[in-house]
């Protein structure tokens, strides 16, 4: 499996992800911001594997309880994976100094409470006989998310909870809070302060319209026309994006989708360089996961662990067209073709000139566009200009 790791220092533990997330771009660009501006700040300063020690007697209690609360959609159940994966993402806190241990205890505190809130909304949208074990990866891939939140939108955790929950319960698409429980779709879109100056609403009904007719050169145009002011733009744009993106397709639209994932790819990355491009593609990954074979061109953005642990999500789902589609996936994954993707996407970020070409009409074209003039045209133009002929 193609994927980029994190080599750790001499003397440091390393994460086991499992996915296809470029670590040495998420600690250069995370890392070096955050500090500890806010509480959501997530920093894995130690992270290495657990070992699950169980006595005889806590085996046969679990077992006594099993058909109460241990079964793998059980609340209590999916919520001790899900401590257990922020165990597993912090490392033993024990080894740290006393002062660094209470910092570090608090931001783990933190980031478990705001897991525990996002994976009870999905619970509360999704009967627990249809509900599917929350992944290792989806807890790790959120706290990278709320991590880099805290990088650039830098609000309290209670207002993205609140913005989740606003969002979800609107949802038409009833997989999602089944395939999605912990909500990195909305947490990949969370934004403030839009529409903005530099992102009106004009400019955002311009863009829609754009993508509802699917007038590819119009949408090419007005993403190479919001970035030149990258500088001046909200640091939610590409999230407000994703928004328009998922309500565009909420509301019955898809051909547009080709164009605009690049696009907003291309654009998150002028804006955030390589955590742009990881921000896009993850959330791109996940719309790819929800809507599958309909959504096919997201797939471009699905890394080769990503597409086996969606199958084995739709096959606990039951469903046979999404495991064929996604088996197909499997078996046509290039990681050079992704590479190169990504390449495409942070080269084209950096270009300066205009990336699109508009064709020039001829000369012929030119000429045939002038209106030609005929004799009974003559009175109204003159009519027009005010001009009187003396008698």
């Amino acid at each position: 499996m193609a994927v980029e790791v994190y080599t750790p220092t001499q003397g440091e533990p390393q994460a086991k992800t499992g996915v296809s997330i470029n670590v040495n771009n998420l600690r250069r660009h995370d890392m070096r911001y955050c500090c500890s501006t806010m509480t959501e700040h997530i920093q894995p300063v130690h992270a290495s594997n657990l070992k699950n020690v169980k006595s005889a007697g806590t085996q046969k209690e679990s077992s006594d309880i099993h058909d109460d609360c241990g079964s793998l959609s059980g609340l209590e159940s999916r919520e001790n994976t899900i401590r257990n994966a922020v165990k597993k993402w912090f490392g033993p806190l024990e080894t740290l100094d006393p002062k660094a241990r209470a910092g570090e205890r608090e931001r783990h505190e933190t980031i478990l409470h705001t897991l525990f809130r996002l994976h009870r909304l999905s619970c509360n949208l999704v009967p627990e006989q249809e509900r599917i074990p929350v992944s290792e990866q989806d807890v790790f891939s959120t706290i990278i998310v709320l991590n880099r939140i805290a990088i650039t939108v830098r609000c309290p955790s209670t207002t993205i909870i609140a913005y989740c929950e606003a969002r979800a319960v609107r949802e038409k698409n009833p997989r999602a809070n089944q395939l999605d429980p912990l909500q990195l779709r909305h947490l990949l879109s969370f934004h403030q302060d839009i529409p903005h100056e530099e992102l009106n609403a004009l400019d955002i009904q311009t863009l829609r319209n754009a993508c509802e007719k699917n007038d590819k050169k119009s949408i090419q145009v007005w993403f190479e026309t919001i970035a030149k002011r990258k500088s001046a733009l909200p640091n939610g744009a590409p999230q407000f994006l994703r928004q328009l993106l998922i309500d565009l397709w909420d509301a019955g639209y898809r051909d547009y989708l080709e164009t605009f994932a690049t696009e907003l790819a291309v654009l998150d990355s002028a804006m955030f360089e390589a955590m742009g491009w990881e921000n896009t593609r993850l959330f791109l990954a996940v719309f790819k996961r929800i809507h599958g074979a309909s959504c096919r061109s997201a797939s471009a953005f699905l890394g080769e662990g990503e597409i086996h642990a969606d199958i084995e999500m739709y096959k606990r789902v039951g469903d046979t067209d999404q495991i064929i589609h996604f088996r197909a996936l499997a078996t046509t994954f290039d990681p050079k073709a992704q590479r190169r993707l990504e390449l495409m996407i942070l080269s084209a970020s950096k270009e300066r000139g205009s990336r699109i070409s508009i064709a020039r009409p001829t000369p012929l074209e030119q000429k045939k566009a002038v209106p030609y003039v005929t004799s009974a045209d003559i009175p109204a133009i003159f009519s027009r200009k005010n001009l009187h002929v003396a008698g």
